[in-house]
């Protein structure tokens, strides 16, 4: 028996590797046998004598646990054949997961989870351009979304990536390649987001946020673009967020005044967090009337940020206790 602690985000896994031949039971006339490597456990089910073996349901729940959080390690095409083959029902698990996380399609932890599943069922079915799809989406709305991390740029990259890869095994898919056009635009790849868009404006309107392609592709036919590509300023907006977090508040206000004037972000990707963060960075520098202004845009993106509405509660009692 052969054991390697690696440490992960969720704890330490263990390897344990298996006895030559070793199968597992599928059904009662056949055997699924191992693969020649080592295979994945929780350090609590590691069996505590060398000659012992782990059982198939701590075998399949080891695997199926560290696929989810390392869908890109080695050996991790044939850990999800194993799954397929000895374990389907676990496959089916991942499909009714990610039925639910499509009803959370902006949450960040949900689109790490969502990736991390449609990564491995992509093991099993690499040409699929309905994984491919969600996957390079999956990857946009994480880099996008207003609390993304400082640099942007791998899961933009990403992103392009997999819709890259969804376009070859489908081409004309108006969906596709409306995503492939929104991240080059998000990259100051105008020219390129423009043939892309043309390629499907006129044909379909019942895209998902028709409208407003529709009106970014009228600006850039007019030579309109953000001062700055969006991707930097969403990688400004992070890093006044990280500054916000550190205790550095003039710094943090600085960054988040100067992207505000430019109007870009605002115009183009407006939300309720984005407005939040606006608001707050204004109170914390004691300017309450702007503070109220980002405030309200914000509930009025969102009525339900509690946030947004607490802050707003708070403004107006200093505002009628100072009256």
């Amino acid at each position: 028996m052969t054991v390697e602690p690696i440490p992960t985000s969720t704890g330490p896994f263990v390897f344990w590797k298996p006895v030559a031949g070793m199968a597992l039971s599928i059904n009662e006339d056949e055997q699924y046998i191992l693969p020649d490597i080592p295979m994945p456990l929780r350090p609590a089910d590691l069996p505590q004598c060398s000659s012992e073996m782990p059982s198939e349901r701590v075998l399949g729940e080891g695997i199926y646990e560290y696929l989810r959080s390392h869908p890109d390690a080695d050996h991790a095409g044939q850990y999800a054949d194993i799954l397929r083959c000895a374990y389907p029902f676990l496959i089916s698990d991942m499909a009714s997961q990610l039925l639910l996380l499509d009803l959370r399609p902006t949450d960040p932890v949900a689109l790490r989870g969502k990736i991390a599943l449609l990564k491995i069922l992509l093991h099993l079915d690499s040409d699929n351009f309905g994984l491919q799809h969600k996957l390079g989406v999956a990857y946009f709305h994480l880099a996008v979304h207003p609390q993304s991390k400082v640099d942007i740029s791998d899961d933009l990259r990403s992103a392009r990536q997999w819709l890259e890869k969804a376009r070859r095994s489908c081409p004309g898919d108006p969906g596709n390649l409306s995503y492939i056009g929104q991240v080059c635009y998000m990259t100051g790849n105008y020219h390129q987001a423009r043939l892309y868009w043309q390629s499907i404006l006129g044909q379909v309107n019942v895209l998902e946020g028709y409208e407003q392609l529709q009106q970014r592709f009228e600006l850039l036919n007019q030579g309109i673009v953000p001062v700055e590509p969006l991707q930097e300023q969403l990688n400004q907006m992070a890093r006044a967020r990280e500054l916000f977090g550190s205790g550095d508040v003039e710094q943090a206000h600085c960054i988040v005044e100067n992207l505000v004037s430019r109007g870009d972000l605002l115009r183009e990707m407006p939300s309720a967090e984005l407005c939040y963060f606006i608001g707050i960075c204004r109170e914390k520098m004691n300017d309450d009337a702007g503070a109220y202004e980002a405030l309200t845009m914000a509930t009025g993106l969102d009525d339900r940020h509690e946030q947004a509405c607490a802050a707003l509660q708070g403004i107006a009692a200093r505002t009628q206790k100072g009256a």
